[in-house]
Formats: structure tokens, sequence, C-alpha cells
């Protein structure tokens, strides 16, 4: 499948903020980078493909600002965006077996943020070990 890689790496990614690690969440997101490009648009199923072309700016852009930036705080506020912008894909691609849409009610300064995960148990990205289960499933996306 097309997405598989680039979801594949998204959650590496998503990983490498639970742990709060700059570094591999800015080689993530190159990653990430290179799997968007990587993609061909032309063999992507037509719902697939609509919700693709509506994304792939924002997709390409965060991921760009989250590989550019050591600063974990900045990469975590572009995680928001692109994470919003993975479920729209997730939802209608349904290549990766079961996710986790989850929330925080604390990131976002209070105005909380939502995440991708393959694991039922909250491991927050927004803050890694200092609220690690903060947060709750609000959707199972089963593929």
């Amino acid at each position: 499948n097309q997405l598989t890689a680039v979801f594949f790496i998204f959650f590496s990614l998503k990983d490498a903020l639970v742990k709060t690690d700059a570094n591999i969440a800015s080689a993530k997101a190159k990653d990430l980078q290179t799997s968007i490009g990587a993609v061909k648009m032309d063999k992507l199923p037509i719902d697939v493909h609509t919700v693709w072309m509506k994304v792939l700016k924002d997709l390409k852009e965060d991921a760009e600002q989250i590989s550019g930036t050591m600063e974990i705080s900045n990469q975590r506020d572009h995680f928001m965006d692109l994470s919003k912008n993975m479920y729209e894909l997730m939802k209608v691609a349904k290549t990766t077996g079961t996710v986790y849409y989850q929330f925080c009610p604390m990131a976002n300064e209070g105005k909380g943020a939502n995440w991708l995960s393959k694991e039922s148990g909250i491991k927050n990205p927004y803050y890694g070990s200092q609220m690690l289960t903060c947060g709750k499933t609000v959707e199972t996306i089963k593929q």
C-alpha cells in the first residue's frame, strides 16, 4: 500500500515525542518527508486520493517544521496539526490495523489536542514523561 511507510514513520515520530527525544523526532520527520514524497498518488483509491490531495501540503509543511528544529515544544506544536491531518487520512486509507485516536485535555494551552496511536494505552506525545498517561481514547479506528 502506498501509505504504509507514511503511517509507520508517523508512529515512530510519535514515539520519539513520547520519549521527549528531539533528535530522533527530527530524523523521523525527515524520513516522513521522504515517504510522503514517494507516494504515487495515481495508485491511491479515489476516496484516499481525495483526502491525500486535501492534506498533502499541510503534511509536508508540518514534517518540514518538525525536522527543522531541535526544540521539542515546537515539534510538539506541529505534531498537533500533523496528527489532525493523519487522522483524516487514516480514516479513509484503512491500512494500519487498529488505530486509537487519543486526546489530551491539557495540551495546546489547555485547549486539548489529539494524536494517533497503535497502542490502546495512553502514551502522551505532548508531555512525555511529565504526564505520560494524561489523556483518553476517544475513537477506535478498526481496519
